[in-house]
This record gives structure tokens, C-alpha cells and sequence, in this order.
């Protein structure tokens, strides 16, 4: 089948990228590899079998339901839900292997009641809240806690790690506060012997700004994928693009001038216009702002493009501006000043990446 609209997959720039990140780590710092959100909308099982091939130790998600597919692809490798499970779920998460994230002991006693039941060990990270105030057990009850949760039966705290706030914002001091709490509790383990196999604090732009805070293990996400998570990090890498929205042009139409486009009537064309139809809308994640320009500009350029409305696609390269309201799955857009256009012929569409429809083919290339 030709498919009409896709989200092409680079999977060698997804392995470069991950090596570009190992090129700034010691050997005995591990790497997670974050696929979180259908791995930032490129998909979960390929992605991950790429970052896997190229060296990561580790992968991550939010919820269950994400893990669940990654397994089915037969990907056995370990990967941790950074949201605490509903205890209701312990038993699936358990059986398949999961490293969970635990911050309270009701969820840490249903996690252990699972095991037991099941026979098997579980693994679990203990979270700490330095300063973000989401998800975490505080440091000044850290230490009971910790102790609280080895004690369970078929239990293992494999991990403790933290996340920082504010690593992309102009000040990173607020973020090194957090590392010194975090920093002090790990202290404290060392010194009684408990220090725990797996430390971890580090997203992509910590693991960039601040390497003090890359202990054994880094949470690497944006960087994988070919962008920086913002202005202020240190553009220390050489990445390469890993993701396009494409779509095929079903119609190409000349209209003459005073002619309206669109549901609304919202455009009118001022002369003779050369229109392309391409079946993707809104339902696709188009027009939702495009993730590159906002690490690629200043907030002043980026607010000003937002206030012109420049909405289009590219053809051969050129812009095609948007013409009319755009619809669920329809888009019309101007190839006038585009060379010859039939339709079949490819375009490019700026999306943002996790908005983009995940029901959309992902094609995968070396």
C-alpha cells in the first residue's frame, strides 16, 4: 500500500545520537534511553531496539500501558516506569519485569505483596523529591523510608534517583541545590554501606550542564532524538535529525482569483492561485507548533512567528503556504511559485513530534 501520510524514522541518526551522548561518559556510567510517549512519537519497539543496539543499558517510560507493547516486541531489556503504578498493577508490572518507581509505602507493600505471590523479586527505584514537588518521598524521610522498603519481603531497591526542574533555565543554580540534597542522602548511603547499584539524576540537559550530577546512570531523552531541550544548554554534540512528517498531494487545482478556500470562507484568493490538497489536518497533529523552532530561535523571534500565523509545507524544498482554515485531515496550500506538482509527490510537514497522530505509519530507514 502507498501510504498517504507517514512519520519517516531515521534509525541511524537515533544510533549516532546515542553515541554522541556515550562520547562525553565515563565507561561506567550506564545510559537510559528515555521512550517515554511512543519515544517522543517515533515509536516504541524500533526505537528502542536502536538505542539497545547502539549501547544503552536501560530504557524508560511513564506508565504501563507503555511498557506493555515494548514487551510484546520481545524486548527484554531493563526499563523502568517513572510513574508510580496503581497498586492494582503490581502483579502485571512484576511479571513483566519491570523496575518501578516507588514514593509511598502503601505502593511499595502492594509491590512486595505481588512478589511474594508471584515468587519473585522485585526491583524498585526510590524517588526523591529535591525540589520539584511532583512525584518523590522528601529528603527529611528519605532515610526511614529507605529502610522501610528493604525490609519487605521479595523487594530489592535496585535505584534511587531524583529530577531536576528548572536544568534548561538561564540560572542553574536552583538545580545544583537540588544535586547537593540528592548528593547528601547518597553521601549518607556510601557511608553505611547501602549505596544502591543504580543512581540516577541527569536528564539531557543536566547531563550536558552539569556532569557532576551524571552519578551511574544518565536519563537521556530530547538528545536521542536530535534536539536540544533549550537555549541555555551547551551545544556540545553533533546531532543528527531523526524524524519527518511526510505526506503524499491527492489533488492540484488552478483556481482564478476571488475564489474563497475552506470551511469559514477565511481566505480569498487575490489572483490565480495553484492549490495543492494534502490529506493530513489537525487530527494529525498539523498546526500544532513545530518543536525545532523553538530550540532554534530566540523567544522574541519565535513569538513573532506565532503572531504572523506562518503555517505551510514544504514542496521540493519550497514553502508552501497553508491557504484557508486548516481541517481534520485535509490541508489546501499554495504551489504557485513551486516548480511542476502532481499529485503523488511528496511533502514535508513541521509538526510537533508527541502531537503528531501515533496511528500515522512510522517508516523506518538506515
Amino acid at each position: 500500500m502507498i501510504n498517504d501520510a507517514w512519520v519517516e524514522v531515521d534509525l541511524k541518526a537515533l544510533r549516532h545520537n546515542l553515541l554522541q551522548v556515550r562520547s562525553l561518559l565515563s565507561p561506567n556510567v550506564k545510559i537510559m534511553a528515555v521512550v517515554k510517549g511512543n519515544g517522543f512519537g517515533h515509536g516504541f519497539c524500533e526505537t528502542s531496539r536502536a538505542f539497545l543496539g547502539a549501547g544503552a543499558e536501560f530504557l524508560g517510560v511513564t506508565r504501563l500501558e507503555e511498557a506493555i507493547p515494548i514487551r510484546q516486541a520481545g524486548i527484554g531489556a531493563r526499563m523502568l516506569l517513572f510513574a508510580p503504578i496503581q497498586p492494582g498493577n503490581a502483579d502485571d508490572a512484576i511479571q513483566l519485569g519491570l523496575d518501578l518507581t516507588v514514593d509511598s509505602m502503601p505502593l511499595a507493600n502492594a509491590i512486595s505483596i505481588a512478589a511474594v505471590k508471584r515468587n519473585q523479586v522485585a526491583h524498585v527505584h526510590i524517588k526523591v523529591d529535591t525540589g520539584m514537588t511532583r512525584l518523590g518521598i522528601s529528603p527529611e524521610d528519605f532515610t526511614p523510608f529507605f529502610n522501610s522498603v528493604r525490609a519487605l519481603p521479595n523487594v530489592e531497591v535496585v535505584g534511587v534517583y531524583t529530577h531536576f526542574g528548572q536544568a534548561t533555565a538561564t540560572d542553574i543554580k536552583p538545580s545544583v541545590r537540588q544535586n547537593e540534597k540528592f548528593k547528601a542522602i547518597m553521601h549518607k548511603l556510601r557511608v553505611e554501606e547501602l549505596y544502591p547499584p543504580i543512581v540516577h539524576a541527569a536528564n539531557s540537559a543536566a547531563f550536558l550542564r552539569m556532569p557532576e550530577a551524571r552519578y551511574n546512570m544518565v536519563r537521556i531523552g530530547t538528545l536521542l532524538y536530535g534536539q536540544y531541550p533549550g537555549g541555555e544548554v551547551p551545544k556540545k554534540l553533533l546531532l543528527e535529525p531523526t524524524w519527518r512528517f511526510k505526506a503524499r498531494i491527492c489533488e492540484v487545482r488552478t483556481v482564478p482569483a476571488g475564489v474563497s478556500v475552506g470551511y469559514g470562507a477565511e481566505y480569498t484568493t487575490p489572483n490565480t492561485k495553484r492549490i495543492a490538497i494534502v490529506p493530513v489536518g489537525y487530527a494529525d497533529g498539523f498546526t500544532m507548533t513545530a518543536e525545532g523552532p523553538v530550540y532554534r530561535q530566540s523567544p522574541v523571534e519565535f513569538l513573532a512567528r506565532k503572531l504572523k500565523r506562518e503555517i505551510y509545507m514544504e514542496v521540493g524544498g519550497k514553502k508552501a503556504p497553508v491557504l484557508g482554515r486548516v481541517s481534520m485531515q485535509l490541508t489546501v496550500i499554495d504551489v504557485s511559485e513551486c516548480l511542476e506538482v502532481s499529485p503523488g509527490d511528496e511533502v514535508t510537514i513541521p509538526a510537533m513530534r508527541l502531537a503528531t497522530n501515533p496511528y500515522l505509519p512510522r517508516v523506518y530507514i538506515e
